[in-house]
């Protein structure tokens, strides 16, 4: 099991590594390598891998009721721990609670860990959550801008969300674009995995020496521990089992979302903290995500 875990969380921090070191050394822009990632090979990962995708629509019901239990079960539980906290201070405490990092870490996680099925599971849970971040996301960290000011205009631009219609939709319908389409479609995909993992890197890398406060800290444990606990308790409530549960629990695991630091500059959160909270929690992840995939493992082996 130590092996196999080695083998599934090397990869992921040699690429981050060497986008780190590269940002540094190249002065990289991490625009637009994100505006490729998040424009052209993602979503082109998510039409192709759904488009032929052999998951039952009950599965992606139990996969979207599990996060969407686990989202609002983790705000009230981030409200009542952050409750001594005032202001921005706490917005951005519930933020890095809710918004875990669903594309450059969970994606290849989920890959690596439990293969193209489990990639599968997690291309839906990426969808929503990246749905719930752009709507909600500023909402939290600026409420009072009200239910009005919420940006569902952005939400209908993301490319992924289009994506994931179409390959749902072609898969319901059994019509595949060209051959030669869709293998151009699925190269373009491949490069997906490699490229969200070197954005990260490129943006842990620029974040500099930080100083965590105790908040931080408190902030990066309660998402890191706090998260899997939750997140399994609400799989298991929706029925989830298997390798449904194990992605959903992946996911509520992840440390938070590297966009929740960007709409907090743009909506007036304490973009300070929440940068100090993302970056804490992404180093905490190699010793979390490992026991929370070890115990994931034990778990399938007496029948979860």
């Amino acid at each position: 099991m130590t092996a196999a875990l080695f083998n599934v969380l090397l990869p992921v921090f040699v690429v981050l590594a060497a986008g780190a070191v590269l940002g540094r050394t190249l002065r990289l822009e991490i625009a637009p390598l994100n505006r490729l990632a998040l424009y052209g090979a993602v979503p082109a990962l998510v039409f192709s891998s759904l488009a032929t995708t052999a998951l039952a629509a009950a599965d992606i019901g139990v996969l979207v009721a599990g996060q969407l239990l686990f989202l609002l079960t983790i705000a009230l539980a981030a409200l009542a721990c952050s409750r001594l906290l005032e202001g921005a201070k706490r917005r951005a405490f519930v933020a890095t609670s809710l918004f875990g990092n669903a594309g450059n870490m969970m994606l290849p996680l989920a890959l690596f860990a439990f293969g193209e099925a489990g990639l599968e599971r997690a291309l839906v849970l990426f969808v929503l959550s990246s749905v719930v971040l752009f709507s909600c996301g500023p909402l939290v960290l600026a409420p009072s801008r009200g239910f009005r000011e919420l940006p569902l205009g952005g939400v209908l631009r993301l490319p992924v969300l289009w994506a994931a219609l179409l390959g749902l939709t072609c898969n319901a319908l059994g019509a595949l674009p060209p051959a030669g389409v869709m293998r151009g479609l699925e190269l373009l995909g491949d490069a997906a995995i490699p490229l969200v993992l070197l954005v990260l890197g490129l943006q842990i890398g620029s974040a500099g020496v930080l100083r965590p406060s105790p908040m931080t800290l408190f902030a990066a444990s309660f998402k890191l521990v706090g998260g899997p606990l939750v997140g399994f308790a609400c799989a298991w409530l929706v029925g989830a089992r298997g390798l449904d549960l194990a992605v959903l629990v992946l996911l509520a695991a992840m440390p938070p979302a590297v966009n929740t630091f960007m709409l907090s500059l743009e909506f007036g959160g304490d973009a300070e903290e929440v940068a100090r909270t993302v970056v804490v929690a992404t180093f905490g992840a190699a010793l979390s995500v490992s026991a929370t995939l070890w115990l994931l493992g034990a778990l399938q082996g007496v029948g979860f």
